[in-house]
């Protein structure tokens, strides 16, 4: 296999390097080195193009993210943020209080603070403020008595079904190398 890769490699090379010696019907041979000089000029040009367009597009992007981001022209103004706490005693903070609960005034200082995007909260009249599932936890976790029964005679089944296509698939072998 190495020898393979290594005849394949060699093939290729002189391939491409016949090209600079096998000539058209017009006398010119099919590569030439001023062609890859031309093509390597007009890639770098297009690429220092692109290059110096994108810096600037990121850069206008970045200086209007940091305008939508920013609280206040004055950075010493303190930002306003509503906290409040739910059932399972989960505190939350926001831009703006939560209808359902009791929420909190807290003054914060914009030189301490990590911008993140808001949750929006939608209050569905139809439903309770307060849903809790009916579900009762295991008292041994997942080891439970009957799940651990129930895998045990699932494998034995299992066991047994794999038995029987072993016997099955060797009769059919005893069958074929006695023909």
């Amino acid at each position: 296999m190495k020898r393979f890769c290594y005849f394949a490699v060699m093939l290729l090379l002189i391939s491409v390097a016949l090209l600079f010696y096998i000539k058209k019907p017009d006398g010119k041979p099919y590569l030439e080195l001023s062609m890859f000089e031309r093509y390597s000029e007009k890639v770098s040009g297009n690429v220092s193009d692109f290059a110096s367009q994108g810096a600037d597009a990121l850069s206008t992007q970045a200086k209007k993210l940091t305008e939508k981001l920013s609280f206040s022209k004055d950075a010493h103004t303190p930002v306003v943020v509503y906290k409040w706490q739910d059932e399972q005693g989960q505190w939350h903070y926001a831009d703006t209080p939560h209808p359902n609960y009791s929420s909190t005034v807290v003054s914060l200082d914009p030189n301490d603070i990590t911008v993140l995007p808001a949750e929006t909260f939608q209050v569905d009249d139809n439903q309770p403020s307060t849903v809790k599932a009916d579900v009762t936890p295991p008292a041994f976790g997942v080891y439970d008595a009957k799940n651990v029964q129930k895998m045990m005679q699932d494998a034995e089944q299992v066991k047994q079904l794999m038995e029987q296509r072993t016997k099955q698939l060797e009769q059919q072998l005893k069958e074929q190398g006695g023909n």
